[in-house]
């Protein structure tokens, strides 16, 4: 047999399992208990399409199943500020993500948090093995998070904004007047302020708005699964 036809014959497995787990990511398998979702609140239908629009990167759910262990990866190069932002943020988001429990650890962490990088800031993430695209796209529950922060961008505010990505946020399709965009050079503020109270609180180093802090709730709730596609999601509250 020449090397060509065997080297066919090699890729056909393969092959086939390529196509069965495209085949199984199609699948809304994977539903949504909308009865116990709407007993912890019931959320009206412009919150529901808010979350819908904040919370399926990949039209998927991707979140943490497991207790969030935060690692500082160059602690001891940071001065004790830039360790108190990372420990307030972390207070901030502890009451949002529950059940799921967040808090820093000094190794073994599940969420790895490098700061003061003189490159732009950016996240990465992958799940089960670093820089694995595959690994990313296949997996529903997210198991391990990189934030790189360069601390010169926005300050606390930027790494606030990555570590909302890192629990399972996306960057809304829409414009919120709440909401800015975290790759924009504009302040991470509302466009709108409605009153002197919501100005001076918006400029507070550790700003996050009812909006967000109401999204990642929602995420975090134990109806809400790993792996939901949010084609059923929108099915399941009738909101398409």
């Amino acid at each position: 047999m020449s090397n060509s036809k065997a080297t066919l014959l090699a890729m056909i497995p393969v092959a086939v399992f390529i196509f069965l787990v495209v085949g199984l990511l199609q699948c809304n398998f994977i539903t949504v208990d909308a009865g116990a979702f709407q007993k912890e609140k019931e959320y009206t239908k412009e919150e529901l399409l808010l979350f819908a629009d904040f919370a399926f990167p990949n039209d998927r759910i991707r979140k943490y199943d497991e207790d969030i262990r935060v690692v500082i990866k160059n602690k001891e190069y940071l001065n004790d500020a830039s360790i108190h932002e990372v420990d307030s943020i972390i207070a901030i988001l502890a009451p949002l993500v529950h059940p799921i429990k967040i808090y820093r650890v000094e190794k073994k962490g599940n969420l790895v948090v490098t700061r003061n990088k003189q490159t732009s800031g950016k996240y990465r993430r992958s799940s089960g093995c670093e820089n694995s695209n595959l690994f990313e796209t296949l997996s529903w529950s997210n198991t391990y998070s990189e934030i790189y922060d360069t601390h010169h961008y926005n300050g606390a505010k930027h790494i606030f904004k990555e570590f909302e990505h890192a629990l399972g946020l996306d960057e809304p399709t829409k414009q919120y007047p709440f909401y800015t965009n975290i790759n924009s050079n504009t302040p991470q503020k509302p466009y709108i302020f409605r009153s002197f109270e919501e100005s001076d609180s918006c400029t507070a180093q550790f700003y996050i708005s009812e909006q967000e802090k109401m999204v990642i709730k929602m995420l975090y709730s134990p109806a809400i699964k790993s792996g939901l596609r949010k084609e059923e999601f929108m099915k399941q509250f009738k909101l398409s």
